[in-house]
């Protein structure tokens, strides 16, 4: 999804419709689960022409294996990242990198910007006076490890989303903190991202219900979204009221259509004990 509002002058005014947007989103009445696993059956599509998946593992499973771990991306132009200008965010890890190398080796590292913009300084006459920033981050507080390069083009943080800023339960050592806090932290605040890749075990919920409460705009962008989404096996007499982990995923899916973002994959998690 572009920029949608981007022509508007006036920044607040822009958040303050955007919110409206929400506010205002009609929700379908989820009565009947097979209508949440038949999302992607019935939802209108993006027909993109040129669409492909990055990164993935096969994972064994007793006498066979599937893919895990990877997502779909748009190469259509004004959908695909540009290797010289682009910006991607990878929530969700643990040690599996192949999304990550494969938007690395993808170019997703180049943007050239004068050093002065970090410190007030005036632009330069050389070269010299500008700096490389790297595009990529990949975000995890849950492998232990401190905040590192990988490769040539991403930059590993400690950290994880989440819809507050603290830390994990049971994991005090785990710090996690909102989209907003977390783009104003490494200076992205009005950049689009390219590529927002959200998998993070049931938080994906809370994280992107903050967003919409607190700051729907961060989301207009973003022009790609790849997330799993962990609202638990369901039972057949399982609670639909809009407490529960599905309804609040079904509200997720008719924000995101409510701001304009339409759907290019949808499939079943392969990994047979969950299906979903």
């Amino acid at each position: 999804m572009q920029l949608k509002y981007a022509a508007e002058k006036n920044l607040e005014l822009v958040k303050e419709n955007i919110l409206k947007v929400v506010q205002t989103c009609p929700i379908p009445d989820l009565h009947d689960i097979q209508l949440e696993f038949d999302y992607g059956k019935n939802t209108k599509r993006y027909a993109c022409a040129n669409k492909t998946q990055l990164g993935g593992i096969m994972v064994p499973y007793l006498q066979q294996s599937y893919l895990d771990g990877d997502k779909w991306i748009c190469y259509e132009p004004g959908l695909a990242p540009d290797p010289k200008d682009c910006l991607v965010y990878s929530f969700g890890i643990s040690n599996e990198w192949s999304f990550d190398d494969a938007m690395d080796k993808y170019g997703c590292q180049v943007r050239l910007r004068y050093a002065g913009e970090l410190d007030g300084g005036e632009e330069g006459s050389d070269w010299a006076s500008w700096v490389m920033l790297n595009e990529v981050y990949s975000f995890d507080p849950t492998m232990n490890r401190p905040n590192f390069k990988r490769g040539s083009n991403i930059y590993f943080k400690n950290l994880g989303l989440e819809g507050y800023k603290g830390t994990l339960p049971e994991r005090e050592q785990s710090k996690v903190d909102t989209l907003g806090n977390i783009m104003r932290m490494l200076g992205h605040e009005g950049r689009r991202i390219d590529y927002l890749k959200i998998d993070i075990e049931g938080s994906e919920i809370p994280a992107l219900e903050q967003v919409f409460s607190d700051a729907p705009h961060l989301l207009t962008q973003v022009s790609q979204l790849g997330m799993e989404v962990h609202p638990g096996i369901y039972s057949v007499d399982g609670n639909l009221d809009k407490t529960s982990k599905y309804y609040r995923v079904w509200r997720i899916y008719h924000l995101l259509e409510c701001l304009g973002f339409q759907l290019i994959h949808m499939e079943a998690n392969r990994n047979p004990p969950t299906q979903f």
